[in-house]
């Protein structure tokens, strides 16, 4: 069952409406001639960065290195406009990732994440929120222990008086870890809102297809958007399924779209908007034809659907 939330949302009218839980990571990308530079990133941290920026009230729950990385992350969010009154300053270092990007955009990741701060929640150090408020969990914080049972099971407690989003943001290192999948399914079951890619669900379930696998997780949703990259995304609600085209746009590298269209999706649920899916999908293309996870603002969003434009498919 879904709570309601006109009601609950008013008692949150001055704080964050969305609340985004989840890691921090400095993506090492390329520069040329084999050299690299830090672009800061991390799943969560641009899904809180791009509903802001969208114009929703955002806040961000995550654990900062000792490093300078720490520092410069709690100034990118801020400066984005997401609400830093939840973050938690730790003796631990900052998450780092290697990017790799193919000739056509697509970025994969090694992953240094020993004894980074992102993944030592434990459950008394996550706050409790008000009833209506929106919260967001996924990416690598939602799957790799100790944190990931704290963030679990918080979500789970705040589920008959929250809405719970789930991005599965999938990467080998989460899945190598044996109960993988059950913590998953787990997760999937516990989410209102589900933004998921043909991607993750095809590293998760070879043999099914990835709509398939939406289809089974659907009972009990109030949405499911499944997005393909430059074949669109497809929303599945109790209403039906609608498949929404992607914009065209010159994609540089694909690092942070998909986390970009989760953030769309939840500041356009947030507003109400009656071009939900248009609205994600074009954020997520936008975040494409920019080097490293830089989602677009709310008028850039709002005049590209006005002037689709031409060039080349977004990847994922």
């Amino acid at each position: 069952m879904i709570p309601a939330t006109d009601p609950d949302r008013a008692a949150i009218d001055e704080g964050p409406r969305i609340v985004v839980a989840g890691e921090q990571v400095v993506d090492l990308v390329p520069a040329g001639d084999g050299l690299l530079r830090a672009a800061l990133g991390g799943g969560p941290a641009t899904t809180a960065i791009a509903a802001a920026r969208l114009g929703a009230r955002v806040a961000m729950v995550a654990r900062l290195g000792r490093d300078s990385f720490g520092q410069a992350f709690r100034n990118r969010l801020a400066l984005s406009g997401v609400d830093t009154s939840f973050l938690k300053t730790t003796a631990q270092p900052s998450a780092l990732a290697l990017a790799n990007v193919d000739p056509d955009g697509e970025a994969a990741y090694d992953f240094w994440l020993s004894g980074a701060a992102d993944f030592g929640w434990r459950f008394h150090e996550l706050p409790k929120l008000d009833p209506g408020t929106t919260i967001h969990i996924g990416s690598l914080a939602a799957f790799l222990p100790p944190g990931a049972d704290a963030i679990e099971r918080w979500a789970a407690e705040h589920r008959d008086r929250c809405i719970i989003s789930f991005d599965p943001n999938l990467r080998p290192v989460a899945l190598a870890r044996p109960d993988s999948l059950v913590r998953l399914e787990r997760l999937a079951a516990l989410a209102h809102v589900i933004r998921v890619s043909e991607q993750d669900l095809e590293l998760a379930y070879p043999t099914v297809a990835a709509l398939d696998t939406a289809k089974r997780w659907l009972p009990g949703k109030r949405l499911i958007l499944l997005t393909a990259g430059a074949a669109g995304a497809t929303a599945l609600t109790e209403d039906g399924i609608e498949h929404v085209p992607a914009p065209v746009v010159s994609a540089v590298d694909t690092i942070g779209a998909g986390d970009t269209a989760t953030g769309a999706l939840l500041a356009g649920l947030d507003a109400g908007r009656d071009d939900l899916y248009e609205f994600a999908c074009t954020a997520a293309a936008l975040t494409c034809t920019r080097v490293g996870a830089d989602p677009p603002t709310l008028d850039e969003v709002l005049s590209r659907m006005s002037d689709p434009g031409t060039g080349a498919p977004p990847g994922r």
